[in-house]
C-alpha cells in the first residue's frame, strides 16, 4: 500500500510517495530507530502521559478513550525488575463516571500531578487537575482534585512550588484559542482553585499564557495548546496541535512569562505539535509530531529544527512510531507514547489492536536540518 510522508534531507524538503518500507529508508539516521519498549494489552488502549519518579520507575497514563471498557488507569514500571502493574485505577468524576488521566509528572512535594481530561465526555468544564496523595514508601494513598472547571485538561508539569498544565480548548466563537495555566501549591491547600470561565481568560490570574490555532485544510482541527516543557534557564515551551506552531514564554526577572513567541510556524514542514520535553544534555526541545508519525527537536542554542525519526502508517508492533504523543527522556533513552487514536488528516489510519510505547536511543548525536523559521 503506498502511503505519502515528507522526508526531511539537510537542507532538502522532498515530497514523494513512499511504500511503508522506504518511508523507513529516509530516516536521518537508522541508529535512531524505534525499538519496542512495551506492549500492553487492551487494559492500555489507549496510552497517554509519562512521568517518572525520584528512583526511575516509569509511569504510563491510560485515558483508554477507544475502549472505555476499560478504566482509566496509570500504570508504574519498576526500574529494576522492568515489571509494570497497575499504579491507581478508577480516577473517576462524580458526574461523568469515568476518568481519563493524561499528561502528569510528580511535584517537589512527591506528590503525582496528573491532567484529568474530560472534554470527550462533557466539553462543559469537566476536566480537573488531580493530585495522587503518595506516602513515604511511594505508594499512593487518595487522589483529589487540585484545580476544577477546566475544558480539556492536557499537558502538566510542575516548577518549584506551582503546577503548569495546559488547556487545549477555549471553545470561544470565531477564535481557536488554548492556554498555558500556573497554579502555586498554596492556593489549592484548603480547596480546590476553580478557573474563571473561558470568555474571561483575560481576567483569570492562573491564565500566563495564550496561543491560536490556525485550522489546517486537510484536518480542520482547532485544537491549540498542547504539549509543554521547561528548558534550564526556566523558559516554557509549548505547541498548536491543530497547525504545528511552536512557542516559547520566556521567564522575566520578576518570575513572570512574556507572551507566547513564535520559534516554528510552517504546518508543510511541522503540522502537529503533541507532546514535548526537555533534553538538558543537548539542550533541545523533543516534539512529537502525531501527523507525520515523527519525532523533532528544537536545538535551542542553534535556533534550529532537527528530525529524529518518521515512519509511514503502521500498528507500531516492531517499536515504530503509531501516532507519537508523548516523549519522555528516561536517562540516555528516549520513551515515546503511541497515542493509536485516529483523527482526521492524520497518517495514522487505524485504532489497531497493538499498544506501545517506543523507545530511542538518544546517545548516538543528531542530525542538523535547515532552520527555515528565522
Amino acid at each position: 500500500m503506498s502511503r505519502v510522508t515528507m522526508c526531511f534531507m539537510a537542507g532538502l524538503i522532498l515530497a514523494a510517495t513512499f511504500d511503508a518500507a522506504a518511508a523507513e529508508d529516509c530516516a536521518i539516521d537508522q541508529k535512531y530507530r524505534p525499538k519496542l519498549f512495551k506492549q500492553f494489552g487492551d487494559h492500555v488502549n489507549v496510552p497517554d502521559g509519562l512521568a517518572q519518579d525520584r528512583h526511575g520507575n516509569v509511569y504510563c497514563a491510560a485515558p483508554n478513550f477507544v475502549n472505555q471498557s476499560y478504566p482509566g488507569t496509570i500504570m508504574k514500571m519498576d526500574k529494576k525488575t522492568g515489571k509494570w502493574s497497575v499504579f491507581v485505577a478508577g480516577l473517576n468524576h462524580p458526574e461523568t463516571g469515568r476518568g481519563f488521566p493524561m499528561g502528569m509528572e510528580f511535584g517537589e512535594d512527591g506528590h503525582l500531578y496528573y491532567c484529568d481530561n474530560q472534554y470527550f465526555a462533557d466539553k462543559n468544564y469537566k476536566s480537573r487537575v488531580m493530585r495522587v496523595v503518595i506516602d513515604k514508601n511511594g505508594e499512593p494513598q487518595r487522589i483529589e482534585p487540585v484545580v476544577e472547571n477546566i475544558k480539556l485538561a492536557n499537558a502538566m508539569r510542575t516548577r518549584g512550588n506551582a503546577i503548569y498544565f495546559t488547556e487545549t480548548f477555549f471553545d470561544l466563537e470565531g477564535k481557536n484559542l488554548g492556554g498555558v495555566y500556573r497554579v502555586p501549591i498554596s492556593a489549592f491547600k484548603e480547596r480546590p482553585v476553580r478557573l474563571l470561565a473561558k470568555a474571561h481568560w483575560q481576567q483569570d490570574p492562573y491564565c500566563i499564557g495564550v496561543t491560536e490555532t490556525t485550522p489546517l485544510p486537510h484536518r480542520k482541527d482547532t485544537a491549540a495548546t498542547d504539549g509543554m516543557c521547561f528548558d534550564k534557564e526556566g523558559n516554557i515551551y509549548t505547541g498548536n496541535f491543530g497547525d504545528g506552531h511552536f512557542y516559547v514564554l520566556r521567564l522575566q526577572r520578576d518570575g513572570s512569562y512574556a507572551k507566547p513567541e513564535t520559534l516554528i510556524y510552517d504546518p508543510k514542514i511541522f503540522p502537529s505539535c503533541d507532546g514535548v520535553c526537555y533534553y538538558a544534555k543537548k539542550n533541545w526541545v523533543i516534539i512529537t509530531d502525531s501527523e507525520r508519525n515523527a519525532v523533532r527537536y528544537w536545538d535551542i542554542k542553534a535556533g534550529t529544527l532537527g528530525l529524529l525519526w518518521e515512519n509511514g502508517d503502521t500498528d507500531g508492533a516492531d517499536g515504530l512510531l503509531d501516532q507519537p504523543c508523548e516523549p519522555m527522556v528516561w536517562g540516555d533513552k528516549l520513551i515515546v507514547v503511541n497515542f493509536d487514536m485516529k483523527f482526521p488528516g492524520l497518517l495514522n489510519s487505524a485504532n489497531d489492536s497493538v499498544h506501545t510505547v517506543s523507545v530511542i536511543d538518544l546517545d548516538r548525536g543528531g542530525g542538523p536540518f535547515l532552520n527555515l523559521f528565522r
